[in-house]
């Protein structure tokens, strides 16, 4: 299933057409004593222990990066849309993954549980991963303080996005950088591309001494406020951003490029499985997680791979020629 996957297959179906087609290629890493399963057998994927699955993922992926001290590790969560119920909003599969930046790696992932929400699955995550000399980052859901000590605890350090769901601190914290605001920013960058062009500036403060709803976050050393202008089709659109940090050395260049990091996840790991695999298709029961984790499996692969083309043309290529399969 993982070369399906890799090999421009969408469903169970175009997994087992393929299968058929490569079975003389497939016999050369597994055992197929009664011929290639059907794509009714397939769906056997979904009977598979979750965790035992996701467990190898695991293994595997620190056997290609054995030591993880100094990255960014991301936490956020995806839905799987195509889950949703009729007449609901919420999807009935929920994924809480830890992303590594530098490697384009899914760590791990676990479920929301059902009437859950994804703050409460944020920690039971973090829990399966060695985050000891690295960065975490993690959106306004996972901003808690009780996460941050924890991280601590662990021997990381944190950046947090800050937003109105913590009111006291955003006030202000917005009202902190207010005079900040007309000096000049500590980094600045400048791109254009794809039809339109982004200016993104930065700003720190590592003395707050009236940001009083500071005193209850554990390790925090700086305050971080981001300012992106983007022009596109003529017309301009400005927004601030804030977050927390416990890194009390940081460059400003370097907080900015964990705040950079930090939506490698949306773009690398949520949109290309969108995308590429089309994943929020997918309806059929339990088969969504077990074969999100294979997707995900896939796309490292390709990823790991340094051959400079798009992962549509990947796939494409790991479905024609045997050996870059192999």
């Amino acid at each position: 299933m993982v070369c399906g996957l890799s090999a421009n297959c969408e469903t169970l179906e175009d997994i087992y057409d393929y299968a058929c087609d490569k079975g003389a290629t497939l016999r050369q890493f597994l055992s197929l004593p009664v011929g290639i399963p059907s794509h009714h057998t397939q769906p056997g994927v979904r009977h598979l222990d979750l965790s035992q699955l996701e467990a190898c993922l695991k293994r595997w992926e620190r056997l290609l990066s054995p030591n993880w001290a100094g990255r960014q590790l991301i936490v956020d969560g995806k839905q799987l849309r195509g889950t949703t119920p009729t007449g609901r909003r919420q999807a009935s599969v929920q994924l809480v993954s830890v992303w590594a930046v530098e490697q384009r790696l899914c760590l791990t992932q676990v479920p929301v549980a059902e009437k859950r929400s994804e703050a409460v699955a944020m920690p039971q995550v973090l829990e399966l991963v060695d985050v000891v000399g690295n960065v975490v980052s993690l959106d306004a859901l996972g901003t808690q303080p009780a996460l941050a000590a924890r991280l601590l605890e662990r021997e990381a350090n944190y950046v947090l996005v800050l937003k109105q769901n913590q009111r006291e601190l955003f006030a202000q914290v917005q009202a902190r950088f207010a005079p900040l605001l007309v000096q000049a920013p500590a980094q600045e960058h400048r791109e254009k591309g794809h039809g339109r062009g982004e200016q993104r500036r930065l700003w720190l403060s590592r003395y707050f001494p009236l940001v009083d709803a500071a005193g209850a976050w554990p390790g925090l050393r700086t305050l971080v406020c981001v300012q992106t202008t983007r022009w596109q089709q003529g017309r301009a659109t400005c927004a601030s951003r804030y977050y927390l940090s416990s890194l009390g050395q940081a460059s400003a260049s370097e907080l900015a490029g964990y705040v950079r990091g930090h939506w490698g996840i949306e773009n690398h790991q949520h949109w290309q499985p969108d995308v590429t695999w089309y994943e929020d298709g997918c309806r059929r029961d339990h088969a969504p997680r077990n074969l999100s984790t294979l997707r995900k499996l896939a796309l490292t692969l390709l990823q790991c791979d340094d051959t400079v083309t798009s992962l549509r043309r990947k796939r494409k290529k790991v479905a024609r020629d045997d050996n870059f399969l192999r």
